[in-house]
């Protein structure tokens, strides 16, 4: 994976076309002056190399490394953070995925508590309707003994 932009994140720029004394500056084959991108591959972690200056398809596809060798230490530490990178991408998405599955969650839960609030509102209606029905039936029950003995 080659870019232009910080391994971290998509959002943030990074240096990788860096400044490159004059006299360092490559032409590609379409005679544009060549950029210098990084490489962030497991196999080449931190190297810059040169590039068409055209995007991709309509390029020359011109590539060269950039001649510039690092320490040993600076390869170890460059892949630890490549590492680590990677690791932080792959947790972020585990956690994207259970936040996509808990608001999925939420949703439902939302319009099964819907569901029961609708059911309780009914109940409830039935409830009323229901202690209306019995005064009246009370009240039915009172007169009729009220007629029978008189």
């Amino acid at each position: 994976m080659a870019t232009n932009q910080s391994p971290i994140g998509k959002t943030g720029s990074s240096s990788s076309i860096d400044s490159v004394r004059k006299e360092e500056h490559k032409s590609c084959f379409c005679g544009r002056r060549a950029r210098v991108f990084t490489s962030w591959t497991l196999k080449n972690p931190g190297r810059r190399f040169y590039t068409c200056a055209t995007p991709k398809n309509n390029g020359c596809h011109y590539f060269e490394w950039f001649a510039e060798e690092f320490c040993p230490r600076s390869l170890d530490v460059i892949t630890h953070l490549n590492h680590r990178r990677i690791y932080l991408e792959e947790k972020l998405k585990v956690v994207e995925e259970d936040l996509a599955e808990s608001m999925e969650k939420k949703k439902l839960l939302k319009v099964e508590r819907n569901l029961l609030i609708e059911a309780r509102m009914k109940l409830e209606a039935e409830k009323n309707r229901m202690k209306k029905q019995m005064k009246l039936c009370v009240v039915v029950v009172l007169i009729v003994v009220l007629i029978v003995s008189k």
